[in-house]
C-alpha cells in the first residue's frame, strides 16, 4: 500500500515534530493534526501542510488559531468525542499515533477501529490495551507498525523468519545519563542532569523514564504485547552507542540486528513506507568511524524498575496499567520538586504493593484504575514528606 495521506496525533510533541519532518520531506498530504498546548508550533505546521482538520484542547485555542490564520483556517475541533470520531473516519492511509502516555489510549483504540495503518509510537496503549488492540485491528482490517526505534528494529528483523523460530529478543538500551552510577550517586543527581540524555532527543517524561530504565521496562512489556513472546524471552542489553536498535536471536543461534543512526525519523519513515523502503540521499552509517560497539548487562539493583516491569507483565491484569500510572504520578512529582530522582523507583514499587488484583478491559475500568493508582501514589508521596 502506498501511503499518500496521513493523520498525525500529537503533532507538536517530540515524535510528532519528527513525523512532520518526514511528512514534509515525503510530500504527503495531511488529513488531521492533533495538538494540545503548543499553538505557535501548530500554527507553523498548519501553514506548512494545510491539514483538512485540526484538534486543539479547547474553544479558546481554536479562537486563537482562527485569529492567526483567518481564511486559511482548516476545520477545527476541540471536543474529545469529535477527535475520536475524526480518527475513526479519517480518509488518511496511515495514522501516526504520537500522543504520549496514558492520555493516548482512547485515540489508539479509535485509530485501530479506523481500519487504516496505525504507526504506533504510544507504548502505553499497546501495553494496557493488549489483545483488545489486536482484536480491534483484526475486525477493522487495519494493521499496526511500531515506531519506537527498538520495536521497529525487531519488526524489521522478524521479517527474516517466522515468530515461532525466535529464541531471544535482544532489546538494546542506551543506559541513560546515569549508566554506571551507584545508588549513593543517584541520590544527588539534579533535574538538569536527568534531562541530559546522551544520545536521543526526546520529551521530558520519556527522558526521565530512560534515566530510571523504566522506559526500557515499558519496552519489555511492549515487546511482549507486540510480538507475542513470553517476558523471559526478552533480554535487555546496555548499548551506549545506540547504533544497534535491537536484535533477534533465532533458534539456530544466529542473530539478526538492525542498525542506524539514533534518529526517530528512520523508524517513522519505515512505518510509512513498509514493506518498501524510501531512498535517501544523505550519508548512512560510517562503520570505520564507529570505532567499537559495546554491550553491558543492566544493573537492576541500582535501577530496579526494569524488574518491576517484568513482574507487572507477568502478573498482567491491573498491574501493567497500574505501573504506568504510578510512574506517571511519580515523574510528575519529581518535576514538581516533591521527590528526588532516587525516590521515583521506591515510590513506584510501593504503589504497586497497594494495588488490587483484577482486570481492566473497558475504557472506564482503565480510567478508574489510573485514577485509583495515582491517588495511592500521591498518598505515598505525602507520607514521605510528613516523616
Amino acid at each position: 500500500m502506498k501511503i499518500k495521506k496521513v493523520a498525525v496525533l500529537g503533532s507538536t510533541g517530540s515524535v510528532g515534530t519528527q513525523t512532520m519532518d518526514v511528512v514534509r520531506d515525503m510530500g504527503l498530504s495531511v488529513s488531521l493534526l492533533s495538538a494540545w498546548s503548543n499553538l505557535d508550533l501548530l500554527t507553523e505546521q498548519i501553514c506548512a501542510v494545510h491539514p483538512d482538520t485540526v484538534f486543539v484542547r479547547n474553544k479558546e485555542s481554536a479562537d486563537v488559531l482562527k485569529e492567526r490564520l483567518g481564511c486559511e483556517m482548516p476545520r477545527c475541533i476541540w471536543e474529545s468525542d469529535d477527535l475520536l470520531e475524526a480518527v475513526r473516519t479519517t480518509d488518511a492511509d496511515c495514522i501516526v499515533h504520537a500522543i504520549a502516555g496514558l492520555a493516548g489510549i482512547p485515540t489508539a483504540l479509535a485509530a485501530a477501529e479506523s481500519g487504516k495503518r496505525l504507526a504506533m509510537a504510544n507504548k502505553e496503549a499497546v501495553i494496557v490495551l493488549g489483545d483488545k488492540l489486536w482484536e480491534t485491528l483484526r475486525i477493522s482490517g487495519g494493521e499496526m507498525i511500531p515506531v519506537d526505534s527498538e520495536h521497529s528494529a525487531i519488526f524489521q528483523c522478524l521479517n527474516a523468519s517466522p515468530e515461532a523460530m525466535i529464541k531471544r529478543i535482544l532489546l538494546t538500551a542506551s543506559g541513560g545519563p546515569f549508566f554506571g552510577y551507584t545508588a549513593q550517586q543517584l541520590a544527588c543527581v539534579t533535574k538538569e542532569q536527568t534531562l541530559a540524555h546522551p544520545t536521543w532527543k526526546m520529551g521530558p517524561k520519556i527522558t526521565v523514564d530512560s534515566a530510571t530504565l523504566m522506559n526500557k521496562g515499558f519496552e519489555i512489556m511492549e515487546a511482549v504485547r507486540l510480538f507475542h513472546v513470553p517476558e523471559e524471552q526478552v533480554e535487555v542489553l546496555i548499548h551506549r552507542q545506540s547504533i544497534i536498535h535491537s536484535m533477534v536471536e533465532y533458534t539456530d543461534n544466529t542473530v539478526i540486528a538492525q542498525l542506524a543512526k539514533p534518529d526517530m525519523r528512520y523508524c517513522i519513515r519505515y512505518a510509512l513506507t513498509h514493506p518498501e523502503r524510501d531512498v535517501l540521499s544523505e550519508a548512512g552509517l560510517n562503520f570505520t568511524a564507529l570505532a567499537r560497539l559495546t554491550f553491558d548487562a543492566p544493573d537492576t539493583r541500582v535501577f530496579p524498575l526494569l524488574n518491576c516491569a517484568r513482574e507487572a507483565i507477568r502478573a498482567d491484569g491491573t498491574a501493567p496499567c497500574g505501573l504506568i500510572a504510578a510512574d506517571e504520578a511519580a515523574v510528575e512529582a519529581f518535576f514538581g520538586g516533591q521527590i528526588g530522582f532516587a525516590d521515583i523507583a521506591p515510590v513506584v514499587r510501593e504503589t504497586m504493593e497497594h494495588l488490587p488484583d483484577g482486570s481492566v478491559n473497558a475504557m472506564e475500568e482503565i480510567m478508574d484504575m489510573v485514577a485509583q493508582t495515582k491517588a495511592v501514589t500521591g498518598e505515598i508521596i505525602r507520607n514521605k514528606h510528613s516523616r
